[in-house]
């Protein structure tokens, strides 16, 4: 390779129009939040590119195709920091907390059922972990 390639090729996408920067997917729809105690928004759930995505920080900390699955993981980031003494208070949308709520329905639970469910699923994966109870949102 020639030292006058590298001025040619320089010199050549100087002269191109700049590309556009492109996000990669659609925009996240939110559907949950978790409040702490002034108000502010520490996390939640949204929906993006066909699945429900659990924010934390402002950093995407897991996906699930289940409605119920991302309610549950916010129930557990509520116990965990209430165990911390850092109380959060869950909202949930309607529509994801009607999805969560058919997907109970066909395993013939309901949302609170499917969800203590979940949860036990949880412990058992994970031996030492501690129980969670918080109430659904109104």
């Amino acid at each position: 390779m020639s030292r006058n390639s590298k001025v040619k090729r320089d010199a050549r996408k100087k002269k191109e129009p700049g590309r556009p920067i492109r996000r990669l997917g659609s925009a996240l729809q939110p559907h949950a939040q978790l409040l702490d105690a002034d108000d502010a928004s520490v996390g939640g759930v949204g929906w993006r590119g066909g699945g429900w995505l659990l924010v934390l920080g402002s950093q995407v900390a897991a996906r699930s195709d289940s409605a119920a699955m991302a309610l549950a993981m916010l129930r557990h980031v509520v116990a965990v920091q209430e165990r911390a003494g850092r109380e959060l208070r869950l909202e949930a949308s309607a529509p994801l907390l009607n999805a969560a709520t058919r997907e109970a329905a066909a395993l013939e639970r309901t949302l609170e059922e499917h969800l203590a469910a979940l949860e036990q699923e949880r412990i058992e994966r994970e031996p030492f972990a501690p129980v969670v109870s918080p109430s659904l949102p109104h």
